[in-house]
């Protein structure tokens, strides 16, 4: 997401193309070598997973990168038999996000960056801003970001806060102590490999592929490492689709028609008619859940505190929306302030941030 100051105001940057106020953090290029970032990328990415699964086609889409900022990790490109690193591909979400602002040129920014980011990840990013043309860049850790953001209608709110950032690919905390408007980071704890992937995984690994074996046989497909990965790859999607339907509704019917799953290992095309309550996504997600509660208590304990000593819990990330983790939270630390947007609650904090910078 991108945001910026206006009169005073912070405004979101909605996306050109879907005007929403978050864009996929995912590229995808085309056979004549042209990239795409966003929306369309993501659905390019679905397509070419669950095309992949019948007939081994070249896979030039890109997620999650985030994770393996700051190491060698290479994402090859078959249609252009180029090799990307993390950081071009993040810098090509920054400069799609960069794109969205049609009346000025923007040379400085703000760039957030997980709070368990080691120098070589926090290097990285800066790298990727530099390579979509920022030439001011500040890097503002994602915990103090919502806090700011949070912050603006509740300073008053002296004490310990404490920020439950659970994202996409990573998730962190942090407890900041706040004192006459004034807000400093106390410590942090984090995991860059704990996020809305690993949930989305687990409800493939219990509740989708128990559901085909029952019905097809894909043993050949389950002992190879390789194609293994890339069905639990394609079955993410209706992980996510289950996921978000289970939010505010009972229960929900998962249909796939037969063959969009690729076929089994005697070539009968695999379908997926499933039922799936809301008590079976609890009891799937909240183990990945707690690992994140545990990493906050840690956190909080670490610092002599328990729970009723914080008087703010702030949530952040799309997976924060769930009401299986709320509910955990409230029980096992305290009731989660819920005023503020967990999706766009960090870019705010980082204009708000970006407000106080002069650069001139």
């Amino acid at each position: 997401a991108i945001s910026r100051m206006e009169n005073g105001t912070i405004r979101i940057i909605k996306s050109l193309d879907t005007q929403k106020d978050t864009t996929p953090s995912c590229i995808a290029v085309n056979q004549k070598g042209n990239l795409f970032v966003g929306d369309k990328a993501y659905l390019n990415y679905r397509s070419n997973s669950l095309k992949n699964l019948s007939n081994n086609t070249s896979f030039n889409s890109y997620i999650e990168f985030k994770r393996t900022m700051g190491t060698d990790k290479k994402y090859h490109s078959s249609f252009t038999e180029k090799d990307f690193s993390s950081e071009e591909l993040s810098a090509e979400v920054l400069k799609r996000l960069k794109e969205y602002i049609q009346d000025e040129n923007i040379s400085a920014v703000i760039v957030t960056v997980p709070a368990a980011f080691k120098n070589n990840q926090i290097d990285a990013t800066r790298k990727a801003a530099q390579l979509a043309g920022f030439s001011h860049i500040e890097v503002l850790q994602e915990p103090v970001a919502a806090s700011m953001a949070y912050g603006l209608e509740n300073l008053n709110k002296d004490g310990f806060w404490l920020v439950f950032d659970f994202g996409g690919g990573t998730f962190d905390t942090a407890l900041l102590r706040v004192e006459d408007g004034i807000m400093r980071v106390v410590d942090t704890e984090g995991d860059n490999y704990l996020g809305g992937k690993n949930l989305d995984f687990a409800i493939v690994d219990q509740l989708i592929l128990p559901h085909i074996q029952d019905r097809f046989s894909i043993h050949n497909i389950l002992s190879d490492d390789k194609r293994k990965a890339e069905f639990r790859n394609a079955l993410k999607f209706f992980a996510e689709e289950i996921k978000n339907n289970l939010s505010f509704n009972a229960s929900h019917n998962i249909y796939v028609d037969p063959g969009d799953c690729g076929e089994d290992d005697e070539g009968e095309e695999i379908d997926i008619d499933l039922t799936i309550t809301q008590e079976d996504l609890a009891r799937i997600l909240t183990p990945v859940f707690q690992r994140a509660v545990d990493l906050s208590l840690k956190l909080i304990e670490r610092n002599n505190l328990k729970g009723s000593d914080l008087e703010s819990l702030i949530l952040v990330g799309g997976p924060t929306l769930s009401p299986i983790l709320r509910k955990m939270l409230e029980s096992q630390i305290r009731k989660p302030d819920t005023n503020v947007d967990p999706m766009t609650v960090v870019s705010k904090g980082a204009a708000l941030y970006a407000s106080t910078i002069d650069i001139a």
